[in-house]
């Protein structure tokens, strides 16, 4: 018995031709037929001739499924529909306007498997553990750990968990409808509050990447949305721990800025045993508005595939016209600069791009600490030790007068941090004997030794 057009076309789109050869029929059959399918067919227009191919319902969804971009001012914007296709893979399907990045390493919209700005969403980190958790909770089709999910549970939970998400997209039919829903506003006093409840399973605010323990908020005073990273309580080696990385973190920002490159906008807060380490979102504007978001690691994986080390693939992606040069710069400056002040999580997910035309930009930088010095996965607490490395080996791009500039901010970021009255004794004790990075001697060279 033949197949039918549409039985064909679960195998994966072909050509009329094709389609005839297969099923007999005529190209007046085969054309009428597949204007009969209506727009449950995608003509996929690549060379001269066109080939077809046959939709799916996914997520709970039908097969057409809108992709909104929220603007500046809150408003929403249809980008595209995101159409799954019967053989497996999606199809972007553009609407006026859409980025041109969006369409994928290909340029044609189609994708083996989840486009890359939307897996991107899945939840991740402190918060995304939780967010599993609690999506297992209320199915067993989702398992409680978010590395474990595909893209069904990703898909699924983007549909129906999608009012707040990292960046600017809502993603289902239910983001077009939806009304904006206004922020709950929080004062710091009840920043320890929040903490004692997101450490008991409680999400107060949206989905937000990293392993330290966090929360979101739209901060009443300074009328913006936050991340708020805390320290646990108690005066012991581990809360005294990761208090002196929050600090590192604070006066990494501070040092950032003083050399005039973007990074987030933070402040420490002491309250209730706990030290608070607020930043300001820069993937949000005022109350309802938004900025695109996209994680450096999901641009990687689709357009270059390096796999590590922020120049590298910042580098990469300008070979292919898809940054500009500022942007390499401005990246591997700040990724030795990192190497410089302990900072082991410079993973490509702790950097992000945003979409700026047809390109992608450099975000503000965030998580930019002392990481080397954490508590290990086990709880372990190793002595302060660090020994810097020799950045001229490490450069790729820059000049040997801009290392200089590099070393130069990391000795200001040490010194503040030294200088810093809230640190540790332990961490006192340990800069006590001397700046990390030292400076330039007479004979030109930098004094790396501890």
């Amino acid at each position: 018995m033949a197949l039918s057009i549409a039985e064909y076309l679960t195998q994966g789109p072909a050509t009329s031709k094709e389609i005839q050869a297969t099923t007999g029929l005529s190209q007046t059959a085969v054309s009428k037929q597949i204007r009969n399918l209506g727009n449950s067919i995608i003509i996929l227009r690549k060379g001269r001739t066109p080939s077809y191919a046959f939709t799916r319902n996914a997520f709970g969804g039908d097969d057409s499924l809108p992709l909104v971009i929220v603007d500046a001012h809150g408003n929403t914007v249809l980008a595209a529909y995101i159409r799954p296709l019967a053989h497996g893979g999606y199809y972007v399907q553009p609407a006026t306007g859409m980025p041109h990045v969006l369409l994928g390493d290909s340029g044609d919209g189609l994708y083996d498997d989840l486009p890359y700005f939307l897996s991107d969403l899945c939840p991740q980190g402190f918060l995304g553990r939780q967010i599993a958790e609690e999506m297992a909770s209320q199915s067993n089709e989702f398992p409680s750990d978010p590395r474990n999910w595909g893209s069904n549970h990703i898909g699924r939970y983007l549909v129906s968990n999608g009012d707040d998400l990292p960046g600017n997209f809502k993603f289902g039919q239910q983001a077009i409808y939806r009304i904006r829903r206004k922020p709950i506003p929080s004062d710091e006093r009840e920043y320890p509050e929040l903490a004692n409840r997101v450490m008991s399973g409680v999400l107060p605010g949206s989905s937000a990447g990293g392993e330290q323990p966090k929360f979101t908020a739209f901060c009443k005073s300074r009328a913006t949305h936050v991340i708020v990273k805390f320290s646990p309580t108690g005066d012991n080696e581990i809360s005294r721990r990761w208090r002196d990385i929050l600090i590192t973190e604070y006066h990494a920002t501070e040092a950032m800025h003083k050399q005039g490159f973007p990074a987030a906008e933070t402040r420490l807060i002491e309250i209730d045993d706990r030290l608070f380490l607020e930043s300001q979102r820069f993937d949000r504007v005022a109350e309802y508005g938004r900025m695109s978001m996209i994680s450096l690691q999901a641009v990687d994986t689709e357009f270059t595939g390096l796999g590590s080390d922020w120049p590298r693939v910042i580098d990469a992606l300008h070979k292919r016209s898809l940054v500009n040069w500022q942007h390499v710069y401005d990246t591997e400056f700040l990724w030795l600069f990192g190497r410089l002040i302990n900072n082991s999580d410079m993973h490509l997910g702790n950097l992000s791009l945003g979409i700026d035309g047809n390109v992608f930009r450099l975000l503000p930088i965030y998580d930019m600490c002392s990481m080397g010095f954490a508590p290990k996965s086990g709880g372990e607490i190793l002595p302060y030790k660090f020994t810097p490395p020799d950045i001229d080996i490490l450069k790729i791009n820059l000049a040997s007068d801009t290392l200089d500039s590099i070393r130069e901010m990391a000795i200001d970021y040490w010194g503040r941090v030294a200088n810093d009255p809230r640190i540790s004794n332990e961490f006192r004790q340990f800069l006590g004997e001397g700046n990390p990075i030292q400076a330039p001697t007479d004979s030109g060279q930098t004094d790396l030794a501890i």
